[in-house]
């Protein structure tokens, strides 16, 4: 499969010619487990998609790391904070050897800029991560009994 053909969680709302621009500016490679794709307080200098393998990414709480799941090939890392200029707060870690695809952020930027109809995708992607993220607020607030919008008497 060619770069171009590889259809992840970002190219499967896009046109042919912008997954040959995207693939014009990509760098591949294969990354060893405990590889951290993004890391909390580190701002990506890369977007970067999941060819192969699979990565957990984690949240740090209240001195607690959470796991908001295990992604497999065609998810795509660090879109929120490319876009934004904003810090990420996860860490995303490879848990075994990981084909990655690295799209520098100004690049990405660029490609973005002349091709508008993008953004549709870039909504879907970071929609996905919303609700990874709501789901995982809804499922901690039944295991303590709170519902959301509510505070627990124990947090008080």
């Amino acid at each position: 499969m060619t770069s171009i053909d590889a259809i992840n969680d970002l190219h499967a709302g896009v046109s042919d010619e912008v997954r040959a621009e995207l693939a014009e500016c990509e760098t591949v490679a294969t990354v060893p487990r405990g590889t951290r794709l993004v890391e909390a307080g580190i701002a990506p200098s890369h977007l970067i998609i999941l060819n192969s393998g699979s990565a957990e990414t984690c949240v740090q709480a209240n001195g607690k790391t959470t796991s908001l799941g295990i992604m497999g090939p065609g998810r795509v890392f660090g879109l929120h904070s490319v876009l934004s200029g904003e810090i990420p707060q996860t860490t995303v870690t490879c848990l075994e050897n990981c084909k990655i695809r690295r799209v520098p952020r100004e690049a990405f930027k660029c490609v973005l800029d002349r091709h508008p109809e993008m953004y549709i995708a870039v909504v879907k992607v970071l929609s996905a991560d919303l609700a990874v993220a709501d789901h995982l607020l809804r499922k901690n607030a039944r295991a303590f009994k709170v519902r959301p919008g509510r505070r627990s008497s124990k947090h008080l």
